[in-house]
């Protein structure tokens, strides 16, 4: 009787197959370690990262107060009103006057719009007879020149009291401001600028030639305001 062989030719193809698919994952390996023995390619430590959003500048004040950021008011038009003799006085926790004088000066002041409709407001005030030592506060607040002098020999007249109802700023950047302000007096409404200089860390008086510190008033209410006062 003859005798059969089994065909093992299926197994002996997926044998061959199995050899060739380990050695080409070997051969791949070697590859892999030969190019990149250290793994880099897979290693997220590599990758770019996004950048970390720059911090915002501080803003400069000389007793450390915290400022309003950007262009906004909100640091005036929060102020808290301080009674001084019958006129309202406005004071920042943010953005200043940070030193109150009792005598003297109200200064330190937060180099932002909020801080520059602060300080053409409190200055002007406390040299008009609102401090007791006011030929400190227009020596120490006010931007030198001959106006300076003038306002220094002068008499402070007694004025109606004026109260403030509203502000617009006509001009600012970090070295200038001008200031319009709207007030209320017994006599009427009037629109008074006030202009200040940023000079030796804090906000000083522009005072005119002839020792004004107010750049013009006129009677009547300005177009356009931010409602402010106490």
């Amino acid at each position: 009787m003859p005798t059969r062989t089994r065909d093992r030719g299926p197994v002996r193809d997926r044998t061959l197959f199995a050899i060739g698919a380990g050695f080409l994952v070997v051969v791949l390996t070697l590859f892999y370690w030969l190019v990149d023995p250290f793994g880099r390619l897979n290693s997220t430590a590599a990758q770019p990262q996004p950048a970390a959003p720059a911090p915002a500048p501080a803003i400069e004040s000389a007793c450390g107060l915290p400022g309003t950021a950007g262009e906004g008011t909100g640091g005036a038009t929060a102020a808290t009103w301080t009674d001084v003799a019958g006129w309202s006085l406005p004071t920042s926790a943010s953005d200043g006057p940070g030193r109150r004088d009792k005598r003297g000066p109200w200064s330190c002041f937060t180099r932002t719009p909020s801080g520059a409709v602060l300080a053409a407001y409190v200055i002007p005030m406390r040299i008009g007879g609102l401090a007791d030592d006011w030929q400190a506060v227009v020596r120490e607040q006010t931007v030198p020149g001959p106006g300076r002098d003038v306002l220094l020999a002068s008499v402070p007249n007694s004025q109606e009291v004026e109260t403030p109802r509203g502000f617009s700023i006509a001009a600012y950047s970090p070295e200038s401001a001008t200031v319009r302000y709207r007030l209320d007096a017994a006599s009427g409404s009037y629109a008074c600028t006030t202009d200040v200089r940023w000079s030796g860390g804090d906000w000083r008086l522009v005072v005119g030639d002839d020792g004004s510190t107010s750049s013009g008033c006129v009677r009547g209410v300005p177009d356009t305001f931010t409602p402010w006062g106490p």
